[in-house]
This record gives structure tokens, sequence and C-alpha cells, in this order.
């Protein structure tokens, strides 16, 4: 998977100095790949190896399951960690991450057993009590959205895809990052066993499909992985994150900056924001340029990758980052910051209360209380997977994300959402005592969500309005030489389009009621 792909994992897990026996040099070996985050090789490594004693058994057992564990594959993750637990391991950060696995296959009991063991040793880990929470969440049957999410098939290959963006208000092309291309050994990363991250771009063609995507930043080199593009609003800014994965010692990522002048674009430049043994990724700009969020690790956040912030001064001169809370942040991992175009943060986290790994959240800004308010997408848009990287086509409820859903190697790939519309269709018929239709009629409907419309009945008396759901309206009508006439309308609770018959009848002047009267139903 990418989640942990474009930075290093540093858990604060000290590597294990381990020398003399040839089971002690054995073990080395493959803790030293797991703690330079090269876990595709680390898998390999580990599972070739076995030992009589329990000890080693349980430590092969543990790194081989946080490296299966750190390329998204949580179901073989899940049975390392039973195992290396049943074998002695003694760090209780087993328990927590055999409870992320779990939740991901959606074995939610088992997963909250072992979230309440590592809450013996830790007791109140916001982390492992949403864990818990997010499970009871989601065996209470939780109730979906009406957003439909599809596979993006035009953009999919066998390896990841992720991270899907925009250039400002162009949504005729999308860029994303991919690792797609690693045929030959030469080009595998060794972090994940797929080909190197690189950014590509992707025309929507003249029938909405998507062209054969392209090569847009990056190269295929194993010791290099470039991904998460964000714009600026006009176009001409680019940042995104770039990770080297040199052999002699762990290396941080970097956000990098690249300027267009005269349509084209200059070479990368790296965004000074702190020493390069740290993480800096996943770079969000705002509608106006000024505020830069992104992920790190740097001192002073809430544990493992937090959100931060950084307010551009003027041009390239970026003031100090702002770690965005406790709201937000959480002990796991908060990742993958994006901006709407309304200036709306969007983000994911596996710490908050949610329905599998990464959720993705909507952050609004409570300024006058000076707090985040934090808001769980829902199903579909999330799912017992990885859910990340959310991109808007402005402010229309539709666009794309990327999610490793129903992929048991931990793959992700981009989806299709959309919102669809409800429409409330009124069907009316003005007529008369007679039950005639009445032609020219007024009709007017005014609705609490501040709909006003008007219309004129036909020849037949018919009139149709579309409306919108959860709303109540009064529809009025008159008429020459008839007492007006009114109907109550209510589209609450609607979660679907659905058409609506309505009949109204009008008096006439010269009857002898001055009643209005109003029948329901056709």
């Amino acid at each position: 998977m990418v989640i942990r792909i474009l930075f290093f994992l540093l858990t604060g897990l000290s590597v294990l100095l381990l020398s003399g026996c040839s089971a002690e040099a054995k073990l080395a070996s493959g803790v030293k790949l797991y703690e330079v985050g090269e876990y595709s090789r680390s898998v390999e490594k580990f599972r070739k190896m076995d030992f009589d004693n329990r000890y080693y058994r349980a430590q092969a057992s543990y790194y081989l399951a946080m490296s299966y564990y750190n390329i998204g594959q949580a179901g073989r993750a899940s049975s390392y960690f039973q195992r290396a637990i049943r074998y002695g391991f003694p760090d209780p950060v087993a328990h927590f991450f055999l409870g992320q696995s779990l939740r991901m296959r959606e074995d939610y009991e088992e997963a909250i057993e072992a979230y309440e063991t590592y809450l013996e040793h830790d007791v109140g880990n916001r982390a492992a009590l949403n864990g818990i929470q997010s499970c009871k969440m989601a065996m209470n049957n939780p109730q979906t959205t009406r957003y439909v999410v599809e596979e993006n098939r035009d953009l999919r290959s066998r390896e990841s895809d992720y991270s899907p963006a925009f250039a400002g208000d162009d949504y005729s092309t999308v860029y994303f990052s991919s690792m797609r291309g690693g045929d030959k050994k030469r080009d595998i990363n060794q972090i994940t066993g797929q080909g190197s991250s690189m950014i590509y771009s992707s025309i929507q063609d003249g029938d909405g499909g998507w062209e054969d995507p392209v090569p847009f930043v990056g190269v295929r080199d194993p010791a290099q992985d470039d991904g998460v593009a964000a714009f600026s609003f006009d176009g001409k800014e680019m940042f995104f994150t770039r990770s080297l994965y040199p052999e002699e010692e762990p290396m941080g990522t970097r956000i990098m900056v690249q300027h267009k002048a005269g349509g084209r674009w200059g070479e990368p430049e790296e965004l000074p924001l702190g020493p390069d043994s740290l993480v800096f990724a996943h770079p969000a700009l705002s509608p106006d340029g000024n505020t830069l969020y992104f992920v790190s690790d740097m001192p002073g956040g809430f544990g493992g990758k937090d959100l931060w912030k950084v307010t551009r001064s003027s041009g390239s001169d970026w003031g100090v980052p702002e770690n965005l809370g406790v709201d937000i942040n959480t002990p796991a991992d908060e990742m993958f910051p994006t901006v709407r175009s309304d200036g709306q943060l969007y983000f994911s986290s596996d710490g908050l209360v949610g329905y599998g790994g990464l959720d993705i959240f909507e952050a609004v800004y409570d300024a006058e209380n000076e707090e985040w308010e934090i808001k769980n997408l829902g199903l579909p848009l999330n799912s017992p997977g990885h859910d990340f990287g959310i991109a808007f086509r402005g402010i229309r409820e539709m666009g794309m994300l990327s999610s490793s859903r129903g992929s048991y190697r931990g793959v992700e790939q981009i989806f299709n959402f959309e919102l669809p519309d409800i429409d409330a269709i009124l069907q009316g018929k003005v007529v008369d005592e007679e039950g005639d239709a009445i032609e020219g009629a007024t009709v007017r409907v005014v609705g609490n969500n501040g709909i006003n419309l008007t219309t004129s009945t036909s020849s037949e008396g018919a009139f149709t309005f579309v409306l919108d759901p959860d709303a109540d309206y009064i529809v009025m009508v008159t008429a020459d030489d008839y007492y007006n006439g009114k109907l109550e309308f209510s589209t609450e609770g609607m979660e679907e389009s659905d058409e609506f018959e309505e009949q109204i009848t009008l008096k006439s002047v010269d009857s002898d009621s001055e009643t209005t009267q109003v029948s329901s139903g056709l």
C-alpha cells in the first residue's frame, strides 16, 4: 500500500543491536531492512526465518506482521500479530496493531478484545478507545449515505494508483500518483514491491472517459518516490512529496515545489520546513495560496503522523509550522490532507472513529470557539480498507478518491464518486368544481428553503415543478373568476427522486360557497 510508502514509518522502535549467534544475526538482518523501511524485502526475509527459540519466533513474527501492515495486507498482518503474541512478544503495541488489522478485516469482536488488552497497558489511549467505538459502530448496522462510488477503470493499473488532484478549476485533466511500470526487477521498489511512485496525468476524452495516463513528474528509480500533487488555484504552482531511499540510513521525506512560467514547469525545489531526517509530506494548498497543510512527525505532535500548517509570508517565504491540534490529531496517523475550492479541509485518519483503516474526514474550523469540528464522511466514501486522497470538482458533490477496498494485496485504486441529485417532481392539475381543466391559472410555489417559482397551467390545466428534497412548500393558485386555491406540500425525508401528483380544485366566484376546496391525488 502507499499509505506509509511516501515516508519511512519512524515508530520509535529502536534497532535491535543483535550480534553473536547465528539466530541473532539472522533476526538482525531482517530488522535492519524493516527499520530502513524496506517492507517488501523484510517480508521476504522474515518469511524464510525459522527459529526454535520462542523469543526469536516472537520477534520475527512481530516484524513480519508490521511489514505486512505497512504494505496494507491486513489479513496476513493480523495472523502474524497473533503468532507474535502467542510466542510472548513483550511490547503491548502488538495488541493495538492486531486490533487495527482485525478491524480492517471486519473481525470486530476480536478487534475489540485486542484493543481492550492494549488499554490495560496504556490506559486512556485515544486511538485504542476510538478503535473500540469504531468496531461497535460498524457492528450496529451503520447507515450509508447517498453517495455512489465506482472504480475508475480508465486509470486502473495492476499496482497502486492514488491521490487524484485537479489544477485549479480545470477538471478536464486529472493528476494522480501511481506505482505502475515496475515490470523489470531493477525497477522494483524495495519498500513496496511495486514500481516507483510517479505523478501521472490523464485528459478526459469526449465521451467522459479518460485517456491513457502519461508521466508528469518523477523518474523510474527504485530509490525515489514522487507523489501526492497539490496545485495552486491559478495552476502555476505544484507541490508534491519526494521520498529518497539511500542504502546507508533512513532519510525523511520532503515537500517539493515547482513553478510554471511561460507554459513550462521549472525544476522542483525543496520547500525548507525542517531537518532532512523528519517527515514532511502530503501537501495541500488553500485556495488563496497562503496556507500549506502537510503531514509531519516533527516534535510537538500527538503521536504518529500529525497534520500541520504553515503560512506564506511572501513569495517563497513561509512562516513557522503550526500543529492543527488535538481535535484532529491522535496517537495514530492523520494524513493526506486536501483542500476544496471553497477552502474546506479534508484528511484521513486511522486514529479517529471510522469504518476501517484510514477514513476520510471533513474538518470545519470554529473560529469563535477556536476548535475544529470533525465529521466522518461515512459509507460508502469510506470502507473497511484505506480511503484517502479525496478530490472534489469544485463545490460539486462529485470527484475522485483513492481506496484499497476489495484488494487483498493492499493495492489502492482510484474511484469516482458522486452524490446524485434528488428531484421532487410535482405534477399538478387545476380544475373547477365540475372537474374541467382551468387553463392559464397562475401557480406559485414557495418553499422554506428559499424556492419561489411561478408558472401557468396548460390547456389541460397541468403544471410541473422540479423541487428540492427536505423542504416544506406552499402551492398557491389564482385564476380569473375563481377563488384562490392553496396546497401544502412536503418533501421531507426523501432519499431518492420521485414524482408527486396533486390536484387543486378552484371554486367559481359565481357559486354559492366561498370555500376553496383542495383535494390531493388524481
